[in-house]
């Protein structure tokens, strides 16, 4: 192990594609792990790049451009924080970008989880971190709950508002361990799409699913799908929305659909997380309807700072890739469904 301290920058892209956050982030041991958030910033996702990956999701010969220039722009971003702050940067960690998730196939791709990131930036890198657990029998997700246990641990439940909603449940305190980590329902993949029809990239503050009306017969379908059963552990992707979701909301006005989309997050997030203190992240605690929505049904929602809110993914990405390049576990297999704590992802020197 190091001396003194090191310098992760953690790069997160998610499913809602709306762009890449950046954290810098110091970690130390003295004696116990700590972090200081040093820098942060987020990339807009270029239109060029967006199309083509939202192309590889039906079209597999397009996954190997997606996948080089995906890493170009990663090696982009992080050139551009590398000459912008005067700060080292001793490591990377990339999550790279969802493109299939079908872990019961033992199959998760991710492009962008490339070599020519770390010779570009001459810093080394870590990286395709699902990947192990798969090959394990694992989800390969969720992997945030690890970050949730070493950084968060002050709340019975840590909820990410992302392309999908996903938790940590603790039991009193998550700093305790985790309970029960899992992928609840779809929300920021579902409604920036609908957004986007109506001209915009979301729907800020929530305000056309405010003034649309819930469509009751889609919710009670959305609400039945086989996946709510809940009766193994299963994580979500795109496929998953594209084939369940959206046939059920394809039909409706769109601020009809985003009415219905939130109260179905609303009711599968509530029965899922109860009234346990809740420390909530993530692109979707912007929505600000959908928070309104989740407290009216009795939820203890904490919101930190806007700046954790955005950063925190990236913040425990960096993290994963703190622990995978110093040989320590940084996956619960418990969470995972794996069942075996291990220390994956990929290391790549310049």
């Amino acid at each position: 192990m190091y001396d003194g301290t090191f310098n992760v920058l953690g790069l997160m892209s998610g499913t809602s594609l709306d762009g890449m956050d950046a954290a810098l982030v110091q970690f130390s041991f003295t004696p116990e792990l700590s972090y200081k958030l040093i820098d942060y910033q987020t990339f807009e996702y270029p239109k060029a790049l967006k199309n083509l990956v939202l192309k590889s999701f039906d079209f597999p010969e397009k996954l190997d451009e997606a996948d080089r220039k995906f890493a170009d722009w990663t090696t982009s971003c992080v050139l551009k924080i590398k000459e912008s702050v005067p700060h080292t940067i001793d490591l990377i960690a990339s999550h790279g970008q969802t493109i299939f998730h079908q872990p019961q196939a033992k199959k998760t791709v991710q492009v962008g989880c490339r070599r020519d990131i770390a010779k570009n930036s001459l810093i080394p890198l870590v990286t395709n971190f699902r990947v192990q657990d798969v090959l394990l029998g694992g989800q390969g997700a969720p992997l945030v709950p690890f970050g949730d246990v070493a950084l968060f641990g002050g709340y019975e439940a840590a909820l990410n508002l992302g392309g999908f909603a996903n938790a940590s449940l603790g039991s009193p305190q998550l700093k305790d361990g985790v309970e029960r980590a899992l992928d609840i329902c779809p929300v920021n993949i579902v409604m920036n799409e609908l957004a986007q029809d109506l001209g915009a990239d979301f729907d800020k503050d929530g305000a056309w699913a405010r003034s649309g009306k819930v469509n009751q017969w889609v919710l009670e379908e959305l609400n039945s799908l086989a996946f709510y059963e809940r009766t193994t552990t299963a994580s979500l992707g795109y496929e998953w929305v594209r084939s369940e979701v959206m046939p059920l909301i394809d039909y409706l006005p769109q601020k009809d659909a985003l009415a219905t989309v939130v109260e179905h997050a609303v009711q599968q997030i509530h029965a899922v997380l109860g009234r346990r203190s809740t420390l909530v992240t993530g692109g979707g605690s912007h929505n600000v309807f959908l928070i309104e929505r989740l407290r009216m049904e009795g939820m203890e929602l904490e919101l930190p700072s806007i700046e954790l809110i955005d950063a925190k993914e990236a913040i425990i990405f960096a993290l994963l890739g703190h622990h995978r390049f110093w040989g320590l576990n940084n996956v619960l297999g418990e969470t995972t469904g794996s069942g075996i704590s291990h220390s994956s992802g990929c290391i790549y020197m310049p």
